[in-house]
């Protein structure tokens, strides 16, 4: 991860969401207890009625900050399982409760004041204190709403919108994980979407001062279309909201893991998948290459390239730190202009 980017997963990892009933079990153990008046001792309960539920859902104005702060690439991983609407609503429910509690402090604790006996006294403390918890009471579903939004986010991977993105796919054993790990300057890192088995490896390459964001995502795009399911498409539209481009390896080995026909059927769909972004073609494993079959495969992309559905085609052995260095490097400059 680069510096000076924190990740949505990072921040939301210091976001504490309790729950209704973690706020209600909080104020009951710390009710203050003899030695003091009885004006004193309501007052204080009421006081710490307040100061609790506010403090436990400070929470909302970190994570309201946060959620504004996202790029539509997150926000299309969060709709995979979250309502935008409903997050907003849940978070008004929240800000709106905190609110209310602070009016209903101000009131009751001058009603306090101005109580004329003890069963009085009694009457308004406990009144007091029903309708500050009252407030978030009504809040208990959205609360638990934006306590699992919290976890979720928490497991998000750290993908830098921001910066110029290679998204590497194509079939099994192509050589995508082996060329994200041979032109990161560090070990790429493995984060996992969270609505998924899917992990993903993210490396970063430096090209003439630029920073370049390899992206692998085995187990999503290395396989037909047919055979994802819709949160697994959903997750690949989210692909298509960074800056960048894709690079598909069409493996010419001669004991490569789909034939051909399959490979150039799996470049299609990802052509479709992934729109209105570049697309790139690798032939890898050259110097594995079975000729008819590397001849079969040129033939079938070049096709792609006359009608503009690919940008490019490029030659290389992922397993060569040079060679695939040097792939992103012309990636980089000519496809990733600044």
């Amino acid at each position: 991860m680069e510096d000076g980017f924190r990740d949505p997963a990072s921040i939301a990892k210091k976001i504490h969401v309790p729950t209704y009933d973690e706020i209600l079990e909080k104020i009951r153990s710390r009710y203050p207890r003899g030695g003091k008046t009885l004006y004193e001792k309501q007052l204080a309960t009421l006081q710490k009625t307040y100061d609790i539920a506010i403090s436990k859902t400070d929470f909302v104005r970190s994570l309201a900050r946060l959620l504004d702060s996202l790029h539509p690439f997150y926000w299309r991983l969060i709709e995979i399982d979250f309502d935008k609407d409903k997050v907003h609503k849940a978070i008004s429910c929240v800000s709106k409760a905190r609110k209310l509690a602070s009016k209903f402090y101000d009131k009751y604790r001058f009603l306090l004041l101005a109580a004329e006996d003890k069963r009085e006294l009694l009457r308004v403390a406990s009144e007091g204190r029903g309708r500050i918890l009252s407030a978030f009471k009504k809040c208990r579903r959205e609360l638990g709403y934006l306590r699992d939004l919290v976890i979720f986010i928490q497991k998000l991977p750290g993908i830098d919108p921001s910066l110029p993105t290679i998204i590497v796919a194509g079939a099994p054993s192509s050589g995508k994980s082996t060329l994200v790990r041979n032109v990161s300057r560090a070990q790429p890192r493995v984060a996992a979407y969270p609505f998924t088995t899917t992990t993903i490896h993210i490396g970063h390459a430096k090209v003439g001062g630029r920073v370049i964001q390899v992206i692998d995502t085995p187990g999503l795009l290395d396989r037909p279309v047919e055979e994802m399911n819709d949160v697994e498409r959903r997750a690949v539209a989210a692909l298509r909201e960074l800056d960048g481009l894709v690079l598909f390896l069409f493996d010419v080995s001669s004991d490569a893991y789909m034939d051909v026909e399959r490979q150039f059927k799996l470049l299609l769909n990802i052509i479709k998948l992934i729109k209105n972004k570049n697309v790139i073609v690798g032939f890898n494993k050259i110097d594995k290459a079975e000729p008819s079959e590397y001849e079969r495969a040129k033939a079938l992309v070049s096709r792609l390239v006359e009608s503009g559905a690919v940008r490019g085609t490029l030659t290389l052995s992922a397993i060569s730190r040079e060679q695939a260095a040097r792939v992103i490097r012309e990636i980089a400059e000519e496809f990733l202009q600044a």
